[in-house]
């Protein structure tokens, strides 16, 4: 249904977005180059791979895959399970985890959905506050010297509604490793949950750093607007209504000790993982890395609007939300982020050059060996073949041959420019003679 969505609707949407006397005012290249994309994703005529039974020879043929950040569910699923997987069984170690969340005010969210650099700064700031108070638990209460945190940061830009809301869901290693002066590896020390006073103490010093560096940038006065095409492109995005009715008036009361706002930001850390907990370990990686929308929360109502379903029902009982096609386009297009955007970030011991970080992360037992095809260069890589994550998200073993169960082998690939290519040659083959007797 959203392929068709897009399909129909793709170029009106664009063409609503873009103002004849302003030529800036537009939908963003990268935006409809990743609607284009997932046009294209899953039709073998824009490239394929030819799969071969071992055993009876019968062949298949796998067309190539998006890979999209935003808009494409199947794409953003399997992304989810490989970043979720290499999380939980390639760097996380098996201590305590606790998961920090992180939400700025509404007024800065079309600022950090446009600047990169000011959501990184945000992340790291709030990452420092964290590891700055484990610092002086360690010194105060364990007599600890040099100790050194971990965490990674995973960065989100939507809310229930597909609304831009850029956040943070950091995993946080819930304490200190002590270094050695000898080569062993380091040891960890497992900390107290936070209580109220550690929870304002994290906010009040990240809170008066990101305040000073907002100002000395000049991010508070509102001048920045004028200088990339990007800021004005998503300060619209927040103009969007969220659809949502109005909810009592009765705030929600939340556990101090976790939970806490402070200057406009709201901090959460109630959320555990235990060290033994492998399993709630990749359920708390799903959970921060999940895309904003799957297939089955849509559905066509009889005028030919779009009813979303909301994942979790709303303060006011609200389980769905109704959109026009051109709504629901409008609300993907500015989830995507801009190009050379890392959503996944490292710190401390789990940096990648990190000096004991090989003897922090996990090593797992078996290793994962990529598919090769048949003549093609090949390189190394411990991330999870393609046909393991379609198993994983859908249940659906692409390895395996559907007439007699053998294993099938990749033999071939082609790419959309050999596809053209070949068409080409064969339009401008001289034609054969027939003789006939």
């Amino acid at each position: 249904m959203l392929y068709q969505l897009v399909d129909e609707y793709l170029d009106e949407m664009l063409e609503g977005l873009t103002d004849p006397n302003d030529p800036n005012r537009c939908a963003p290249a990268f935006v409809e180059k990743e609607f284009r994309a997932f046009l294209e994703c899953g039709r073998p005529e824009f490239g394929h791979v030819r799969f071969v039974c071992r055993q009876c020879k019968t062949e298949r043929t796998v067309p190539f895959s998006c890979k999209g950040r935003a808009i494409c569910p199947s794409c953003c699923a399997r992304r989810m399970e490989d970043s979720a997987t290499h999380l939980a069984e390639r760097v996380l170690p098996a201590v305590p985890i606790r998961q920090w969340v992180l939400s700025p005010p509404s007024e800065l969210c079309g600022l950090l959905a446009a600047r990169g650099a000011v959501l990184s700064k945000m992340s790291t700031l709030f990452v420092d506050a964290i590891s700055r108070n484990l610092r002086t638990w360690a010194k105060d209460e364990l007599g600890l010297g040099k100790v050194t945190c971990g965490a990674v940061v995973i960065l989100q830009r939507f809310t229930n509604t597909l609304a831009v809301f850029p956040h943070l869901h950091i995993l946080f290693l819930d304490g200190v490793y002590e270094a050695r002066d000898d080569d062993a590896p380091p040891v960890f020390h497992a900390c107290p949950p936070p209580d109220a006073m550690t929870m304002l103490n994290v906010g009040r010093d990240f809170f008066s750093k990101m305040e000073r560096y907002l100002a000395k940038n000049g991010f508070l006065d509102g001048d920045h607007e004028r200088e990339m095409p990007e800021d004005g492109w998503f300060v619209r995005a927040t103009h969007e209504p969220s659809m949502l009715e109005k909810a009592p008036t009765h705030s929600r009361v939340r556990d101090a000790s976790t939970s806490i706002e402070f200057g406009g930001f709201s901090l959460h850390a109630g959320v555990t993982v235990r060290a033994d907990d492998l399993a709630g370990r990749k359920r708390l990686c799903r959970y921060a890395l999940r895309p904003p929308l799957a297939e089955d929360q849509l559905r066509r109502t009889a005028d030919g609007d779009v009813e979303l379903e909301l994942k979790k029902k709303t303060r006011a009982g609200q389980t769905h939300i109704r959109l026009t096609p051109i709504q629901l386009l409008r609300k993907l297009a500015w989830l995507i982020a801009p190009p050379r955007q890392h959503q996944i970030r490292f710190h401390g011991v789990l940096a990648p050059h990190a000096k004991v970080r090989a003897d922090v992360v996990p090593t797992p037992d078996g290793e994962t060996i990529p598919l090769r095809i048949e003549g093609a260069r090949t390189t190394k890589t411990d991330r999870a073949p393609w046909a393991r994550l379609l198993k994983n998200v859908y249940d659906i073993d692409g390895l395996r041959c559907e007439r007699c169960g053998g294993t099938l082998r990749p033999v071939d690939a082609m790419t959309r420019r050999r596809i053209l290519e070949r068409r080409e040659s064969k339009a401008t083959d001289p034609p054969q003679l027939v003789f006939e007797f």
